[in-house]
């Protein structure tokens, strides 16, 4: 019995290490030294445990969502939301519209804005704070899709470099979408193809005879889950900001928000809204575009619970561009 369970254990062993290599490959991981692997490994470690102990209540219905090992399964928590803190600020929505819809506006029951033409490929922000850049382009990307038939990929670079002077940060401070959208009110925007995007904040290099997309302006949406869908369901996807704390070791489901504030810290795109059968019971989500590449969650998306009092704190900050 005493060899069988020293078996088990070199095969346990052995089989975390074959799943370390695959993360590392997978993800591009390196280290700058053999201390610093060894203590990512060990947190590497941790976090399988996190993910066993959560997806056997998965299995068990008594969760629904699920974990795996994301491309932060080598970070602590803590540290996960020092990366966070890094992306986006808070900051007074001077020059937008309020959008005020009907209350008697119709309103399908469901949408999914990727099944439309209107969402363009996952992107995939890095490890720079720019996630505002990536949220804001994605619904700049629906308008002009939407109402110009036109899809083309837009430049976050643009909008990392060269809106600071709109109180838009670098890597390291963050930025907002109501910044971004006042920038390309003034300045329009490039292709990605044109100012592609490098990762890191670098010297503004803003062609005018390169833009591909101007607007008039943008518009804010009154932080409530009705008034979101409203403006999901007949405007096109929508800037939100959201706490992204459950995130750290998402993979897939409906995301219950257990742990989650209502402490903004990162920029996404709502692209739908639903309904499913899960467990016997009928869960309404939120289907919603991240940033950070297709091999995280749902093949780039994640859903979270809708009508659950405003799940980390996912209508409190939603926004669009209006086109000229």
């Amino acid at each position: 019995m005493k060899l069988l369970a020293i078996l088990a254990t070199v095969c346990l062993t052995a089989a975390v290490e074959d799943q370390w290599i695959a993360f590392k490959q997978t993800h591009g991981k390196t280290y700058k030294s053999l201390l610093e692997e060894r203590t990512r490994f060990g947190i590497f470690q941790s976090n399988l445990m996190k993910i066993k102990e959560h997806n056997a209540r998965y299995d068990k219905g008594e969760e629904t969502y699920y974990l795996g090992v994301s491309r932060f399964a080598d970070l602590t928590h803590g540290e996960f939301k020092d990366f966070l803190r890094r992306q986006i600020k808070n900051k007074p929505r001077l020059h937008a519209t309020p959008t005020v819809f009907p209350e008697d506006l119709e309103v399908p029951d469901s949408i999914d804005w990727t099944e439309k033409g209107a969402v363009l490929d996952i992107k995939d922000q890095g490890d720079c704070g720019s996630c505002w850049a990536f949220s804001s382009t994605g619904a700049l990307e629906g308008q002009n899709a939407i109402l110009n038939n036109v899809k083309i990929p837009l430049s976050e670079q643009q909008l990392l470099d060269c809106s600071a002077s709109y109180g838009n940060g670098n890597c390291n401070y963050g930025g907002n979408m109501a910044a971004a959208f006042e920038y390309v009110t003034d300045y329009g925007i490039e292709a990605d193809q044109s100012y592609s995007y490098k990762g890191r904040q670098t010297v503004c290099q803003y062609d005018a005879n390169k833009i591909v997309l101007k607007i008039k302006g943008y518009k804010n949406v009154t932080a409530s889950e009705e008034e979101l869908r409203k403006a999901v369901g007949t405007i096109g996807p929508i800037s939100i900001a959201i706490n992204a704390d459950p995130l750290h070791l998402y993979i897939g489901g409906i995301l219950s928000g257990r742990g989650c504030s209502d402490e903004l810290d990162h920029a996404v795109l709502a692209v739908g809204y639903g309904e499913v059968s899960q467990s016997s019971a009928k869960i309404k989500f939120w289907k919603v575009k991240n940033s950070w590449g297709d091999y995280w969650g749902e093949d780039g998306y994640f859903r979270i619970k809708r009508d659950a009092n405003n799940l980390c704190g996912i209508a409190n900050d939603p926004s669009y561009p209006v086109l000229q």
